[in-house]
C-alpha cells in the first residue's frame, strides 16, 4: 500500500471514529434531540394557520441546495485519490489544487454543514436541538469559535479538535479573496489574509483539505444511515413533547411507498389533549 493511500485510510478511520463517538453520545444525552437531528428537523415560519406548527421534519431544502457540491466533492477524491500516490506535479497537479482551494473554501461556507455541526455541538453540551440556527456570516470566525468549536471542544469528544483543525480560515478567507500564491518548486502556499501572511507546505495542505472533505462526507453518510434505521422500525420515535412554537407532537418513523419504491421516512404527529 503506498504512503498516500495509507493517509487517507487512517484519516477515514480517525474520522469515522469521532463521529461514530458523537453519535452515540448525542443519542444517549437526548434521545429526542437526536432522532431531529438525523431527521433534519426545522422551522418554516407562517406554516402553524395551516399545519398547526411551523415545525417540519424530514425538511430537504438544505440538502437540495448542498447535493450538488457535495456529489462533486465525492467524485473528485475518488478521480485523484484512488490512483497510487497522488501529489501536486506538473501543470495539472498545480490546477488540482487550485480546485482543491475553491473545494475547502466552499465547503466551510456550506450552511447544512455548518448547521449540522452547530446542532452537534448544542446536542452533547446538553442544550438541545436548535430548530432554525442563524449563521452569522459578517463575524464567522468569531462565529464558528463560540458556537461550533469551543463547544466540541468544552464536551471532550474527538469531534471538537477534529474540526478545529481542519477550519483554518486563514485559507479559506485567502482563497476567497484571491490572496494566496502557490510556490511550485518550493511546495509551499502562502497565504494573505488580512489577520497576516501563513505558509503551508503542500503535504500540509493536502491533510487539511482530505480531514474536511472526508469529515463532511462521512458526517452526511452516518446522518443518512442513522435517519434510515430509525424510520425503517415503522413506530414511534419519541415520547411526546413540546416544540419551540407551543405544539405537543411526536416522531414517527414509518415506511411510505411511492410508486414502486418504499422509503423510510419522518414524520410529525400532532398530539391533542393529555
Amino acid at each position: 500500500m503506498c504512503r498516500k493511500q495509507s493517509k487517507i485510510i487512517s484519516i477515514r478511520e480517525e474520522i469515522l471514529d469521532a463521529i461514530d463517538e458523537a453519535f452515540q453520545v448525542m443519542a444517549k444525552k437526548d434521545y429526542i434531540s437526536f432522532i431531529l437531528f438525523i431527521g433534519r428537523a426545522d422551522i418554516i415560519n407562517g406554516l402553524k394557520p395551516y399545519q398547526g406548527t411551523d415545525c417540519v421534519i424530514d425538511y430537504q431544502l438544505d440538502t437540495i441546495y448542498d447535493e450538488t457540491r457535495a456529489e462533486f466533492y465525492v467524485r473528485y477524491l475518488r478521480r485523484n485519490y484512488s490512483r497510487d500516490g497522488f501529489t501536486y506535479d506538473g501543470d495539472s497537479g498545480i490546477d488540482d489544487m487550485h480546485i482543491e482551494l475553491m473545494i475547502y473554501s466552499h465547503l466551510w461556507d456550506s450552511s447544512y454543514y455548518i448547521k449540522s455541526l452547530m446542532r452537534i455541538a448544542s446536542i452533547v453540551n446538553g442544550n438541545g436541538y436548535i430548530w432554525n440556527p442563524e449563521i452569522d456570516w459578517m463575524h464567522k470566525d468569531v462565529f464558528m469559535k463560540k458556537w461550533i468549536i469551543d463547544p466540541l471542544n468544552a464536551s471532550g469528544l474527538k469531534l471538537g479538535p477534529l474540526v478545529e483543525t481542519c477550519y483554518d480560515p486563514s485559507v479559506r478567507n485567502a482563497f476567497a479573496h484571491s490572496l494566496y500564491t502557490i510556490d511550485a518548486e518550493r511546495r509551499q502556499i502562502t497565504v494573505r489574509p488580512r489577520k497576516g501572511i501563513k505558509t503551508l507546505s503542500f503535504d500540509e495542505f493536502q491533510s487539511l483539505f482530505l480531514h474536511s472533505v472526508i469529515l463532511m462526507n462521512k458526517m452526511e453518510n452516518a446522518l443518512e444511515t442513522n435517519h434510515r434505521m430509525a424510520a425503517e422500525k415503522n413506530t414511534a420515535l419519541t415520547d411526546v413533547f413540546m416544540t419551540p412554537d407551543g405544539v405537543r407532537i411526536q416522531v414517527f418513523g414509518e415506511l411510505v411507498q411511492r410508486g414502486k419504491i418504499i422509503n423510510p421516512e419522518f414524520r410529525i404527529a400532532k398530539i391533542i389533549g393529555e
